[in-house]
């Protein structure tokens, strides 16, 4: 996990209210840092005129030393677990930089920024196989799917989620609570869901879109229903943007706020 200079400096002041220098130094024990405080207080961090330095600064320069490690990611995690008053204050960090906090099987977690090998593609469109595209995104899900969805039929898509589901993915599916899901829509009962009444403007709830790992947005006219992977001429976008994937992250709990 790596996050910016400016992510740092709004984070380093929580840590710093929440514990004492004792406590600061064996909070960090815990994530490879082997620091002692003694009889003269937090270790040196090689200042130049060779004091030791305040709380502040010595979270600093540990936060910015575990930067750019999974174990950033995890002492993260672990402060939003104990302080979970401070979790809307770390989304409004987190997400410009590609992460929130979630919860999963009960636990908060800090997620996104799932690292890819392959250079990011922006907007790589889909006019036709669109359901095995769709597949293999689910398929390659390490973290979480979430998903918004106005018809929701195909439940040969569905049952790969209920798969991934069972290997333990964090799953969050809204769909549109309509006469059509409530006929022919697949078994939602199967996953996490919540059922959308209407849209936020009273017209239909009418989103369609993927987000898997807080980096993939999968997006388009395309409902997931058997008539638009057979009959209609629809379209998908593949998006590799962890960015974009944030913003349809905070829609999704706008829309099931």
């Amino acid at each position: 996990m790596k996050i910016s200079p400016y992510a740092i400096d709004e984070i380093v002041p929580y840590l710093v209210g929440a514990k004492t220098g004792r406590a600061v130094i064996k909070f960090f024990s815990n994530y490879g840092v082997r620091d002692v405080y003694d009889e003269k207080g937090l270790p040196d961090i090689g200042k130049s005129n060779e004091q030791r330095p305040s709380k502040t600064e010595y979270v600093r320069k540990r936060i910015g030393d575990l930067n750019n490690s999974h174990n950033l990611r995890q002492l993260l995690s672990d402060f939003v677990k104990e302080n979970i008053s401070v979790i809307a204050d770390f989304q409004k960090i987190l997400n410009p930089e590609g992460y929130e906090v979630e919860e999963v099987n009960g636990e908060f977690k800090v997620q996104g920024g799932v690292v890819v090998n392959t250079k990011p593609v922006v907007n790589e469109a889909h006019f036709q196989d669109i359901q095995s595209r769709i597949l293999k995104a689910i398929d390659d899900a390490e973290v979480s799917i979430t998903l918004v969805m106005a018809w929701f039929t195909n439940d040969t898509i569905f049952q790969k989620i209920v798969k991934k589901y069972k290997q333990g993915i964090e799953v969050k599916l809204a769909i549109y609570d309509d006469g059509i899901n409530k006929k022919y829509g697949v078994d939602i009962s199967q996953v996490p869901h919540v059922k959308l009444k209407r849209g936020l403007r009273g017209g239909l709830m009418h989103n369609k879109f993927c987000v898997i790992d807080n980096h993939v947005v999968i997006t388009g006219s395309y409902n997931w229903s058997a008539n638009a992977e057979f009959k209609n001429d629809e379209n998908v976008t593949v998006e590799n943007d962890p960015k974009q994937a944030s913003k349809y992250s905070i829609e999704y709990r706008r829309l099931t706020s």
